[in-house]
C-alpha cells in the first residue's frame, strides 16, 4: 500500500497542468443541432426570436435588479454613516472634500466678509444620496415624454445656488519684504520637517543671528532675546525671572516662599487698562502685589510717574516687611507718548535692587544712534520690548523682548529660553526681514515716522483753538540734540534720544486761551491746587464734558474722510478726551505721507471753522433760550452741537403745571416729537434727542458763520406753536367724535329695543321666528344708521339719506353741496349764496324732515322749467336748483 501511494504520489508530481491558451485549444468545438425541417423549423423559427428576446429582458431586469440591490446596500451603509457620525460637523462628516473646494472657501472668507449664518445653514444641510431607482424612474419618464435620458454613469448637474451680494473686504497689498514675512511662516513649518540634529543647528543659528543683530541695534550688548506672539507675554516671564532672583525657593515651595514677604511689582498709572490684573492672574499673585504708581499732577506732565512718590512708595513698603520685585516704566505712554524720568528711576531701582523693565514706541529711535565703537553701552534697564513689525510696518513679525544675562536655570525655568527647536522657529520671519531690509532701510523707516509726527506737531502749533500734549516746552540747550540727522551722526546717550525724538501726537480741541497766557503770573503760584479745585465746580465739569463731545465728533470727521491718517480717540486724566496720532503705529502699515498729512489739515482747519462758529454762539444760544417764553433749555449727554431745547405747551407754561406726571409727559413728548419731525422738513441740522427726563427733545446741530441763532430759534418758537395748535384742534376734534359715536350708539340701542317690542319676542326665536316671518312677513324697513356732522357736531338719522338716494348737510342756514349714485339716478346739490333757514324750519338742529326735503324737491323741479343754466349758478329766486332724471320724477309723482 505504501508503495502504491507512494507511486502514485510521483506520478501526481509528474502531472504537468495545461496553460489556459492549451485548454482553449482542445476545447470541443460548440454544439450546432442538426438543422430541422417542415413544421419544426416553422415552430423554431418563430420561437427563436421570442426566446432571444425573453432572455435579453430577463437580463435586463436581472441588471435593474442588481442596481436596485445596490443601491439600497449603498444607502444603508450611508445612513450607518449618518448615525455614526451624527455628533460631528457638516464638514468633518464623509471621507473629506476636495483641497481646491477647500482652499476656495479659504478664498472667500478672506476675500469677502463672513456671514455666521450663512455657514449654520450650510453645517444643516445634508447631501441627497444618490438614487438609482429614481433615476430609472425619471429616464422612463422623460422617454415617454420624448426627452433625452440621462445615462447611468452620468450625474445629474446640481443647479448653482445664486450667490448672495456679500460685502468685499480691503484687502492690504503687501510689499517684498511683507511677502517675505509671511512666506517664512509656511518655511519655518517646511523646515520643522528636517530631522533632528539638522533642524537644531538651523535653529541656533538664525536665534544667534537675530539675537546678535538686535543686541547691536539697539546698544543692549550681551542681552538675551525672548520672542513671543502676545504683546504682554515677554513682560509676564520677566516678572516671573524678577520673583525668581528675589525669591530662590519659589520654584520649589511656591507661595510659601513668597508669605513670610510679599512681593510689590510697581506699575505706572499711565499704562495700559487690565495690566494689573493681567499680571496677577498669570503670575498667581493677589491684587495686593500691584503698586499704581501717580503720576505727576502739580509739577511736569500729568501722565509720567512721580519719582518722588515712588521712592517713597518703595521705602513704605520695605518698612512694611515687603519685597520691591519688579518696576515697569515707559519711553513713550498708551496714551500720550511721553517718557519716563528713566535716569531717576533708574537710580532707585540699582539703590533697591529692583528689576526694571521698559516699553513704549519711543524705544523706535535707538536704532538712530550710531555711536563710535568707545561709546559706552546704553543701558536704561534690566529689559525691554521691541515690536519690529509694527514700527517698520511689516506683518507676521513676532515681539521682541530684551533682558540682561541671568543664571540660565532661572531663564529657563521663567520660560524666557527653551531647548525645543520648533518653538525657537518662530524667529525665522524677523532674521529674513531684517537682511533684506538691512540698517539703512530701518533708519528710513523709523526715521519717516518721526518726520509726519515733527511735521503734525508743528502745523498744529499755528492753530490757536489746538492745545497739544505730547511734548512739553523746555528751555532751549545748545548742547540739545536739533534734529534727527544731529541724532545719527551724534553719539549721545540713550536717554536723551527719548527726551528729544517724540514719535506721538496728541491734541484737542479746546478754546483759545493764548492771550490769558500772556499776562505776567509769580512763578511760585504756578502750578498751584488752583486748578485742581476748579475741576470739581459744576460749570466746569459741564464744560469739559461739552468739548468732549466735540473732540469726538471731530476725531470721527476727520477719520472718515482722511483714510491715509490714522487718528485713535484716547482720555487723559485732566484733558479729557483727545486724539492721537502715532505714526510709527499706523504710517507704514497704510502709507500715510505728507502729502496726506497736508489734506488732514486743511480738513481740520474747516472742521475747526465750524467748531468755533457752533462754540462762539453756545452762551448766546442759551441767553435766547431763555427768553423764549414756551422753550425749555436741556442737557443731552454726549452731544456735540449747540445744545438742544423742549417745547412746553402754553396751558403748562402759564398755569405752571409739573411735568412728572405721565399724562403731561407721554403730551409734551408726543408734542417734540412731531415737532422734530416737521423741523427735518425744513433743515437736516435738527435731531430728535431725549433729555434726562426722559422727554423727548429737539437738538440743534453744528452751525456755520453765515448761521443767524436768533432765526433758528425763532423757527423753532413759531413751528412749535403750529404743531401744539394742530394738536389741539385733533383733540377736540377726536372728543367730538367720541361724544357723537357714544350718542349714535345710544340712540341705535334704543331703536333696536324698540324694533324688538313691535316684533315680539317670539320672532326672535330661531325656529318659531322663521314660521312665523313665513306666515306673516314683516315690514321691510328702510336701513337706519346715524351721520355725524365734523363741523355742527350733530348726529342724524341715514332714513332720509336712503329713502331720497342723496344726502343733504346744513350748516349755519346754508346747504352744502353733495353727490350721490344709485343705480342709474343722480342728484347734483348746490348751497345757495344766502338763504337763510328759518327757526320753524328744523325740528332738530342740524337735522330737516321728511316733508321738507320732498317739498324742496318739488319746488326744485318746478323751478328747473324756467330756463336752462350751468348747474352750478343758483336760479332767479336764490333757491337750490337740482335735476332729476325721470326716474326721480316718477318717485316723485
Amino acid at each position: 500500500m505504501a508503495e502504491k501511494a507512494e507511486e502514485a504520489g510521483i506520478n501526481s508530481a509528474e502531472v504537468e497542468l495545461p496553460t489556459k491558451e492549451g485548454m482553449e485549444a482542445e476545447a470541443p468545438p460548440p454544439y450546432n443541432p442538426p438543422e430541422q425541417t417542415g413544421a419544426d423549423a416553422q415552430f423554431q423559427m418563430f420561437m427563436d426570436p421570442m426566446f432571444a428576446e425573453l432572455e435579453s429582458r430577463v437580463k435586463e431586469h436581472e441588471r435593474i435588479l442588481d442596481k436596485i440591490n445596490d443601491d439600497m446596500k449603498r444607502e444603508q451603509e450611508i445612513e450607518r454613516k449618518a448615525k455614526e457620525q451624527a455628533h460631528l460637523p457638516g464638514p468633518l462628516k464623509g471621507s473629506g472634500q476636495e483641497l481646491t473646494d477647500v482652499m476656495k472657501k479659504v478664498e472667500e472668507m478672506i476675500v469677502y466678509e463672513i456671514d455666521e449664518n450663512e455657514e449654520d445653514e450650510e453645517n444643516k444641510e445634508e447631501e441627497k444620496p444618490f438614487s438609482f431607482m429614481e433615476q430609472w424612474i425619471e429616464n422612463r419618464r422623460k422617454r415617454a415624454m420624448g426627452e433625452e435620458p440621462v445615462e447611468e454613469d452620468e450625474k445629474p448637474e446640481e443647479p448653482k445656488k445664486p450667490q448672495k451680494d456679500r460685502k468685499r473686504m480691503q484687502i492690504r497689498k503687501l510689499d517684498d519684504h511683507g511677502n517675505a514675512a509671511v512666506t517664512s511662516h509656511s518655511l519655518a513649518a517646511y523646515v520643522s520637517c528636517l530631522q533632528g540634529d539638522h533642524l537644531k543647528r538651523f535653529t541656533s543659528k538664525i536665534t544667534a543671528d537675530c539675537q546678535l543683530w538686535l543686541a547691536k541695534m539697539f546698544r543692549f550688548d550681551e542681552a538675551s532675546v525672548f520672542y513671543h506672539e502676545e504683546s504682554r507675554d515677554g513682560l509676564v516671564r520677566i516678572c516671573r525671572l524678577a520673583l525668581y532672583q528675589k525669591y530662590p525657593k519659589y520654584i520649589t515651595e511656591g507661595f510659601e516662599a513668597l508669605y513670610s514677604r510679599p512681593p510689590v511689582i510697581y506699575i505706572s498709572s499711565a499704562a495700559q487698562p487690565g495690566l494689573s490684573n493681567y499680571l496677577c492672574l498669570q503670575l498667581g499673585l493677589p491684587m495686593s502685589s500691584i503698586c499704581s504708581v501717580p503720576c505727576n499732577t502739580l509739577f511736569g506732565s500729568n501722565t509720567k510717574m512721580d519719582t518722588e512718590i515712588l521712592e517713597k512708595l518703595i521705602q513704605d513698603d520695605i518698612a512694611a516687611a515687603k519685597t520691591p520685585v519688579a518696576l515697569i516704566a515707559y519711553a513713550g505712554t498708551p496714551n500720550a507718548g511721553h517718557v519716563d524720568d528713566l535716569e531717576k528711576i533708574k537710580e532707585l531701582c540699582k539703590k533697591n535692587n529692583i528689576w526694571m523693565h521698559v516699553d513704549g514706541d519711543n524705544l523706535a529711535t535707538l536704532s538712530l544712534i550710531r555711536p563710535p565703537g568707545n561709546i559706552q553701552n546704553a543701558r536704561f534697564g534690566d529689559s525691554f520690548t521691541i515690536c519690529m513689525g509694527k514700527w517698520l510696518g511689516i506683518p507676521a513679525m513676532p515681539y521682541s523682548t530684551l533682558f540682561k544675562v541671568a543664571d540660565p536655570a532661572l531663564v529657563h525655568a521663567a520660560s524666557l529660553m527653551t531647548f525645543n527647536p520648533y518653538l525657537k522657529l518662530t524667529c525665522l520671519p524677523l532674521w529674513v526681514v531684517l537682511q533684506s531690509l538691512g540698517i539703512e532701510n530701518i533708519e528710513q523707516r523709523i526715521t519717516h515716522s518721526c518726520d509726519l509726527a515733527d511735521f503734525l506737531f508743528n502745523e498744529l502749533s499755528k492753530i490757536k483753538t489746538i492745545k497739544q500734549f505730547s511734548r512739553e516746552e523746555k528751555k532751549k540747550d545748545d548742547r540739545a540734540v536739533r534734529s534727527i540727522s544731529d541724532l545719527i551722526s551724534k553719539a549721545i546717550s540713550a536717554l536723551l534720544v527719548f527726551e528729544m525724538v517724540t514719535p506721538t501726537v496728541v491734541f484737542r480741541y479746546t478754546e483759545d486761551t493764548r492771550e490769558s497766557k500772556n499776562v505776567a503770573v509769580a512763578p511760585y503760584a504756578v502750578g498751584t491746587t488752583m486748578d485742581v479745585e476748579d475741576d470739581d465746580d459744576e460749570e466746569v465739569i459741564k464744560k469739559k464734558t461739552y468739548y468732549n463731545s466735540l473732540n469726538i465728533w471731530l476725531g470721527e470727521t476727520l477719520q472718515t474722510e482722511n483714510p491715509y491718517v490714522e487718528i485713535t480717540m484716547v482720555e487723559l486724566e485732566r484733558e479729557g478726551v483727545c486724539m492721537k496720532f502715532a505714526p510709527l503705529e499706523s504710517a507704514q502699515l497704510i502709507g500715510t505721507q505728507k502729502e496726506h498729512l497736508e489734506g488732514f489739515i486743511a480738513c481740520l482747519c474747516n472742521q475747526i471753522a465750524i467748531l468755533d462758529a457752533t462754540t462762539l454762539n453756545y452762551e448766546k444760544f442759551r441767553l435766547i433760550t431763555a427768553e423764549q417764553e414756551n422753550l425749555k433749555l436741556v442737557e443731552v449727554g454726549n452731544w456735540a452741537g449747540l445744545g438742544a431745547v423742549q417745547y412746553i405747551p402754553s396751558a403748562y407754561v402759564k398755569e405752571g403745571l409739573d411735568l412728572s406726571d405721565e399724562i403731561a409727559k407721554k403730551e409734551v413728548n408726543n408734542l417734540n416729537i412731531e415737532l422734530v419731525h416737521k423741523l427735518k422738513d425744513t433743515d437736516s441740522a435738527f435731531s430728535l434727542g431725549y433729555a434726562d427726563n426722559e422727554i423727548a427733545c429737539v437738538k440743534f446741530g453744528l452751525i456755520t458763520d453765515e448761521t443767524d441763532v436768533h432765526e433758528l430759534i425763532g423757527m423753532v418758537q413759531e413751528t412749535g406753536k403750529q404743531v401744539e395748535e394742530a394738536s389741539k384742534y385733533f383733540e377736540s376734534m377726536s372728543e367730538l367724535v367720541r361724544k357723537g359715536i357714544e350718542e349714535a350708539n345710544k340712540d341705535l340701542q334704543v331703536e333696536n329695543e324698540h324694533k324688538l317690542m313691535q316684533e315680539g319676542v317670539l320672532r326672535q326665536i330661531p325656529m318659531i321666528g322663521s314660521m312665523m316671518n313665513w306666515f306673516s312677513p314683516p315690514p321691510k324697513d328702510a336701513v337706519r344708521g346715524r351721520t355725524f356732522n365734523l363741523v355742527s357736531g350733530t348726529i342724524a338719522s341715514t332714513e332720509e339719506t336712503y329713502k331720497y338716494k342723496m344726502q343733504i348737510q346744513t350748516e349755519g342756514g346754508s346747504r352744502s353741496r353733495s353727490r350721490q349714485t344709485s343705480g342709474t339716478g343722480s342728484v347734483t346739490s348746490m348751497s345757495s349764496m344766502s338763504s337763510p333757514r328759518s327757526p320753524a324750519a328744523d325740528g332738530h338742529p342740524g337735522t330737516k324732515t321728511a316733508g321738507d326735503i320732498k317739498a324742496g324737491l318739488v319746488n326744485s323741479s318746478h323751478e328747473g322749467d324756467l330756463g336752462e343754466s350751468h348747474d352750478s349758478l343758483p336760479s332767479p329766486n336764490g333757491n337750490l336748483r337740482l335735476e332729476l332724471d325721470s326716474q326721480e320724477h316718477e318717485a316723485k309723482a
